[in-house]
C-alpha cells in the first residue's frame, strides 16, 4: 500500500504520525468536540427555530456532519500534497467528500436519511461541503483524475466509527474509486445532481438550522484540531469553558462601582426592569445609557452571555476601559486592534486568566468561548451573517448571548440592513439598542422589523437632562469663529474645532500654531499607536484645571472624544453628526448653569459625505429651527431633526439583504458581501516604519492615492507597504503623501 496512514494534517514523520494527525484520529477528535458543542447548543437551536427542530434530529445531524466532514481527504491528491507541499490538489477534499457520500455510501445511508426530516440530509451535505468556507470550489486546478482510497483499512475504520456512533449496521467494504476531473467527468455530474437535489424550498427555520450546523461543524473542527495539539483534554476543556455565563449580581456590582453608589435615575430603573425582547433606549450624550445597559444585561443575561457592540474600534476600547477595571467576572475586548490597545491605552484592565491561557496555547480563535462578557465592534457580531470567520468562530457564544448595540445612529445604511436582518433571524434573543437620535424612517423600519419579535419598546433618557438648555447655536463665518476662539482661549477655556476633512484639519491647526495658540490636532491619519497618544493628549488637556487648549479635529471627535468644551466650532455636516458633535458641549452636567456656544460654519464642499448623507434641504430646515439664537436642549435638537428630515420611507433602511450564511445553503463562501460600503482609504505602513512595531501599530489610514501605482506595492495582510519617501509623517501633524518622488508625481 502506497500510504501506510491516511493523514488529515501535516506530520513530521508520515510513517509514524501522531493520532490527531491521522484521518481516523482527527475524525474522532472532531466527533468528540461535536458531542460537547451539540449538547451545549441544543436547547438554544431549538428555541431559535421556534421548536420546529427536534433535539434528537439535531444531535444526529451534528454527529453525522462531524463524522463525515473530512472523509474526502482519503484521496491520492490530498495524501500526496500533505506529504509534499509542492504538489497541488486537483479538487478540494470537501467537494470530493460529498461526492463520495452520494456515490459510494448512498445505499448504506439511505435508511439513515429516511428516518429523519427532509432538511436533515441537506444539512449534513452542505455542512460537510462548507466547513472551510470554500465551497463551491471556484479555483482552477490541475489534474485529470483523482483516486478515492476507499480500500484503505483506516478508511474502513472511519466508516465503522460512524456506524457505531449512529447505529448504522454493516459498513460497506469499499474499493478504490477513480474520478475524472474533466468538465464532463462523472464527478461534475454527481455534483450537479446533488445541487438539484439539495436546493429545496426550505422554511426559514430549516434554513436556520442548516446554517447553524455549518457554524457548529466549523467550531467543532477548530476545537478538534487545536486543543489536542496543545495537550488539552477536549471534553473537559470545552465543558468547563462553555459553562461560563454571566452572574447578575456581578454586573450590578460593576454598575454600582462605576456610579459610586449614586442612586439610579428613573430611566435607568425602567431599562433594568424591562422584559421587552427588543428595547430601544434614546438618550443624549452623557446621560448614563451605558450604566442602564449593563443593568438591563444583569437581568436579561442571567445564565447567558453578553456581547456589547460599538460602531468603531475606538468606541469599543473606550467602553471597555471605562467599565472593566476590576470586574468580578471575565470580560474581554475584541476588535482588530485590541492587542495594541491592551498594551498602549491607559486604564485598560489586564487580560483575564482565560485570555492569557488562550494566548499561551495560541488558541485566540476560541477567545469568546470561555469569556461571558465581550465588548466588540458591531461588525464582529453582524459579520456572522456574511460568513466572516470571526463571527463564525464566536458562534458557540453568540447563540447563547444577549446583545447591546450602541450608537446605532452612526450605522451606515448597509450596516443597518445587517442589524435588521440579525433582529429578524435571532428573534427570540433579547437585544438592547441605544442611540441619541434616529430618523423617523429609521424608527419606523425598526418597528416593522421588531413586530415578529413581540414589538419594540422605547425608553427615553432623563427628562430633566434631555430638556435642559444646553446649547446656543449660531451660524457664523470663519473670521467670527477665530475671534471667539481666541477670546475663550485668553480666558483659559477649552475650544473644540471640528472640520470634515483631514487636509482642512491640518491646515487649520498649522494656522493656529502660527498664531501661537495652544493647538492640538487630532484626526484619523496617524499611525495607530500615535493616534491613541494624540487622543489621550486631547482628552487630558480638556480636564478641569488644565490650561487653555484648542483641539482641531475631524469627525473622529463625534464618538471618540469624551470631553466637554467651553466653545464648539464645527463645519456643517449631516444632522446626526452635528447632534453628536454638540454632545461635546456641557457634557458632564445634567442641568448646566448656562448654555454653551456652538458656532456653525459652511464648509467649502460636502466631502467626505455623499449627497444622500449631506441633505442640504433638511439641514437648512434644521438650522432654521435650532440656530436661531435661543438656547436649545438635546430634546430640541432631536425634535427638530424629526421635523426637518426628508420624506424617505422605512424601505430605504430595511432593504432586502442577502445573507451568505443563511440564504443559499448550497454555497459556503466568505468575503463576498462586505458589511460596509466600499471605502476610499488604504491602510498604509511606511517601509521605514516596519522595524518600529507591528503593522497594526504602524498603519496609517490614507486616502487612495491618485497617479500612484499603489496596486504594485507589496502587502502584509490588509496593509500596503509604502516605499520610503512616499508618505511623509510627523507624530504631531500626521501623514501626507509626498508631493514628488523620483519616479512619479503624487497629488
Amino acid at each position: 500500500m502506497r500510504y501506510k496512514h491516511l493523514l488529515a494534517k501535516i506530520a513530521a514523520d508520515p510513517a509514524s504520525p501522531g493520532e490527531g494527525q491521522t484521518l481516523l484520529g482527527h475524525t474522532k477528535n472532531v466527533v468528540q468536540a461535536m458531542v460537547v458543542l451539540s449538547k451545549s447548543l441544543a436547547k438554544h437551536i431549538q428555541a431559535l427555530t421556534d421548536g420546529e427542530i427536534e433535539l434528537a434530529a439535531w444531535r444526529d445531524c451534528s454527529l453525522a456532519a462531524a463524522w463525515l466532514h473530512d472523509l474526502g481527504k482519503a484521496n491520492s491528491h490530498f495524501q500526496e500534497m500533505i506529504r509534499n507541499p509542492n504538489i497541488r490538489q486537483g479538487i478540494r477534499h470537501e467537494t470530493l467528500g460529498i461526492v463520495v457520500i452520494a456515490d459510494l455510501l448512498a445505499d448504506w445511508l439511505k435508511s439513515f436519511w429516511e428516518r429523519h426530516p427532509p432538511w436533515f440530509q441537506a444539512a449534513v451535505y452542505v455542512a460537510v461541503a462548507g466547513h472551510h468556507l470554500k465551497f463551491p470550489d471556484q479555483q482552477k486546478r490541475s489534474g485529470h483524475e483523482i483516486i478515492f482510497l476507499g480500500s484503505h483499512p483506516e478508511l474502513q475504520s472511519c466508516l465503522a466509527l460512524g456506524g457505531n456512533l449512529l447505529q448504522l449496521v454493516h459498513p460497506p467494504k469499499l474499493a478504490d474509486r477513480q474520478y475524472s476531473l474533466l468538465a464532463l467527468g462523472e464527478l461534475r455530474l454527481i455534483l450537479s445532481r446533488l445541487h438539484r437535489q439539495l436546493t429545496q424550498n426550505f422554511s426559514p427555520e430549516q434554513k436556520l438550522v442548516i446554517a447553524a450546523l455549518k457554524a457548529t461543524l466549523l467550531a467543532a473542527d477548530l476545537a478538534g484540531s487545536a486543543l489536542p495539539e496543545r495537550g488539552q483534554d477536549l471534553t473537559a476543556w470545552l465543558e468547563a469553558r462553555l459553562r461560563a455565563t454571566l452572574d447578575a449580581q456581578a454586573l450590578k456590582n460593576l454598575v454600582a462601582h462605576k456610579l459610586k453608589r449614586q442612586p439610579l435615575r428613573l430611566f435607568q430603573r425602567e431599562v433594568e426592569e424591562s422584559a421587552a425582547s427588543t428595547l430601544l433606549l434614546q438618550a443624549g450624550c452623557g446621560s448614563g445609557k451605558t450604566a442602564a445597559a449593563y443593568l438591563w444585561a444583569a437581568k436579561q443575561a442571567a445564565g447567558r452571555r453578553l456581547f456589547f457592540c460599538y460602531p468603531t474600534t475606538t468606541t469599543a476600547s473606550e467602553g471597555f476601559s471605562g467599565y472593566f477595571q476590576d470586574p468580578d467576572f471575565e470580560a474581554m475586548l475584541i476588535h482588530s486592534r485590541a492587542a495594541v490597545d491592551y498594551r498602549l491605552l491607559e486604564h485598560m484592565p489586564k487580560p483575564t486568566k482565560s485570555e492569557m491561557e488562550l494566548r499561551t496555547l495560541k488558541l485566540e480563535a476560541l477567545d469568546t468561548w470561555p469569556i461571558p462578557s465581550v465588548v466588540c465592534t458591531a461588525h464582529t457580531v453582524l459579520g456572522l451573517l456574511q460568513n466572516v470567520r470571526r463571527g463564525l468562530y464566536a458562534w458557540p457564544s453568540l447563540i447563547r448571548s444577549v446583545f447591546i448595540f450602541d450608537e446605532i445612529h452612526s450605522f451606515s445604511p448597509r450596516l443597518f440592513q445587517h442589524l435588521f436582518r440579525f433582529l429578524a433571524i435571532f428573534k427570540n434573543i433579547p437585544v438592547l439598542l441605544m442611540t441619541a437620535s434616529l430618523l423617523p424612517a429609521q424608527l419606523e423600519a425598526l418597528r416593522q422589523v421588531c413586530r415578529q419579535r413581540g414589538g419594540l419598546v422605547a425608553i427615553n433618557g432623563p427628562p430633566d437632562r434631555e430638556k435642559a438648555a444646553r446649547y446656543l447655536l449660531h451660524c457664523v463665518d470663519e473670521s467670527k469663529a477665530w475671534q471667539e476662539a481666541q477670546e475663550v482661549l485668553q480666558l483659559g477655556g477649552k475650544v473644540l474645532w471640528i472640520v470634515n476633512t483631514v487636509s482642512r484639519c491640518i491646515d487649520l491647526a498649522k494656522r493656529a500654531a502660527a498664531q501661537g495658540l495652544p493647538v492640538q490636532p487630532f484626526h484619523s491619519r496617524y499611525r495607530y499607536r500615535d493616534r491613541l497618544s494624540r487622543q489621550q493628549t486631547v482628552i487630558a488637556g480638556f480636564a478641569a484645571g488644565q490650561p487653555a487648549m484648542l483641539a482641531v479635529t475631524t469627525q473622529v471627535a463625534e464618538m471618540s472624544l469624551d470631553l466637554s468644551a467651553d466653545l464648539l466650532i464645527t463645519e456643517l455636516a449631516p444632522i446626526p453628526a452635528l447632534i453628536q458633535r454638540l454632545g461635546r458641549l456641557n457634557r458632564f452636567v445634567d442641568i448646566p448653569p448656562s448654555p454653551k456656544p456652538a458656532l456653525l460654519l459652511a464648509p467649502p464642499d460636502t466631502k467626505p459625505y455623499s449627497p444622500e448623507e449631506y441633505d442640504e434641504v433638511a439641514l437648512n430646515r434644521w438650522l432654521g429651527l435650532v440656530a436661531n439664537g435661543k438656547p436649545k436642549s438635546q430634546q430640541d435638537l432631536s425634535a427638530a431633526f424629526c421635523q426637518a428630515a426628508g420624506g424617505s420611507g422605512p424601505e430605504v433602511w430595511n432593504k432586502p439583504l442577502h445573507c451568505d450564511w443563511l440564504d443559499d445553503p448550497w454555497s459556503s463562501l466568505t468575503d463576498r458581501h462586505a458589511l460596509l460600503e466600499p471605502g476610499h482609504t488604504l491602510e498604509i505602513v511606511r517601509e521605514q516604519d516596519l522595524q518600529l512595531g507591528s503593522p497594526v501599530e504602524m498603519a496609517i489610514p490614507m486616502p487612495l492615492p491618485k497617479r500612484i501605482p499603489w496596486q504594485t506595492w507589496r502587502f502584509q495582510g490588509r496593509f500596503a507597504i509604502a516605499p520610503a519617501g512616499t508618505v511623509l509623517y510627523d507624530p504631531f501633524w500626521g501623514g501626507e503623501y509626498a508631493r514628488t518622488t523620483s519616479s512619479f508625481e503624487i497629488i
